[in-house]
């Protein structure tokens, strides 16, 4: 007879694989919750006021205003971001419960919910090339005359 070990990585896997697919499906809320990106008008008065003074700067031959530094790491990535890290955290956690053999149905479960995750990013980001590719036909190239 084996004897199984106490599940501690099973656990901790299925903890972060639970919570990297509950990040990826009610993080972005609650990030736009917390902070709410500014309205459509102002971002597009913000960058038409930008490109009028770079204009304005190149016609009276001025060194052009040097743009303000962009951060790294954008606020609205970051529930994907700590997705993304919790599921490879749960599905290597998963393997390593499976290789000290632990309980099996911990291992499983993590590694089908972290894999899960993993899916639902990837179909989101499909969705959006998608999108994004059904637009640009719309615009440049419905049809041939």
């Amino acid at each position: 007879m084996t004897e199984t070990k106490k599940p501690l990585f099973g656990t901790i896997a299925v903890a972060a694989s639970f919570l990297a697919l509950f990040s990826v499906l009610v993080g972005p809320s609650v990030a736009d919750a917390i902070s709410p990106k500014p309205p459509m008008e102002e971002r597009v008065a913000d960058k038409v006021v930008a490109i009028r003074d770079s204009i304005k700067a190149k016609l009276k031959n001025e060194p052009p205003q040097s743009p303000t530094l962009q951060q790294r790491f954008h606020r609205d990535q970051l529930p994907y971001s700590i997705s993304l890290a919790l599921a490879a955290v749960g599905i290597i956690g998963g393997c390593v419960a499976y290789l000290r053999r632990e309980d099996h149905r911990f291992a499983y479960v993590a590694c089908a919910v972290g894999t899960l995750t993993l899916v639902w990013h990837a179909v989101l980001m499909a969705l959006g090339a998608l999108i994004i590719c059904a637009i640009i036909f719309s615009i440049f190239g419905g049809g041939t005359s």
